[in-house]
């Protein structure tokens, strides 16, 4: 069994066979053609947040600022709220580290405690998770880390963001989206179509750092990318995964 990370940067043929038009150029024209800016409840652009120098571990930072969100949406509360609270703000940081640890491959693994440019960092991302949903969310269903099965090789995986039918990934980067970022949504959507109960029939990417996000209709990007109904191309997704025996080397 692999993960949904690792089969979105290998099996270079099989993307290319199956997503020919999944080129650099389409990539680029996802970034600029489908972005958003983040706005406040005023409609004013909100500003990107610059990586502090200072701030060894931005992925952990990031997954903090994940989960102060998801804790906010469960109490719902605000996030200045949930962050002066010290038990919260330490059940979040908590959370951070275990699944950093648990991408590392090391669930004993422990990082130092979050410093205080690393905390105050994340309660400005999580406030622009905040702004997006107040306006995207508002009067949908929102659920974060939503399981989908796994099938054959592919492991069971959790997805990032699912508000009403629309599937987000987050990216908490500077860089502007990848190939392999748009491979991993695609096998969460194939995954969850597999199921019988197609349940997004839109995605897309949010980023809180650089304050945009990306949605558009499923079938259309991946029409766009193959030629072919989303249908057809993730039953052939999952036959795929399903039929073949994949061994993965581990680099040391």
């Amino acid at each position: 069994m692999i993960s949904e990370r690792s089969f979105a940067t290998s099996f270079s043929s099989f993307w290319t066979e199956f997503f020919p038009m999944l080129t650099p150029s389409f990539v680029s024209m996802v970034n600029d053609g489908y972005k958003k800016n983040l706005k406040d409840e005023c409609g004013v652009p909100l500003n990107p947040i610059p990586k502090n120098p200072y701030i060894k571990d931005a992925s952990i930072v990031s997954e903090f600022a994940f989960y102060l969100v998801k804790i906010s949406i469960n109490k719902k509360s605000n996030i200045e709220k949930i962050f002066s609270n010290e038990k919260l703000r330490k059940q979040a940081e908590c959370m951070a580290l275990k699944i950093i640890a648990q991408y590392e491959g090391n669930s004993e693994y422990r990082r130092k405690p979050m410093t205080k440019i690393d905390l105050d960092e994340g309660r400005k991302l999580a406030l622009n998770y905040q702004n997006f949903l107040e306006g995207r969310g508002k009067g949908r269903s929102i659920e974060f880390s939503p399981i989908v099965p796994g099938a054959g090789f592919l492991s069971q995986c959790k997805a990032d963001l699912s508000i009403g039918d629309t599937l987000f990934e987050v990216k908490t980067v500077n860089r502007n989206l990848a190939g392999k970022d748009v491979k991993q949504l695609i096998v969460y959507l194939a995954l969850q179509s597999a199921t019988g109960d197609r349940r997004w029939s839109k995605a897309g990417f949010l980023n809180p750092r650089k304050a945009v996000y990306h949605e558009f209709f499923v079938d259309d990007i991946v029409y766009r990318m193959s030629g072919k109904s989303a249908v057809e191309v993730f039953q052939d997704l999952i036959a795929y995964v399903c039929t073949h025996d994949v061994q993965i080397d581990i680099a040391f």
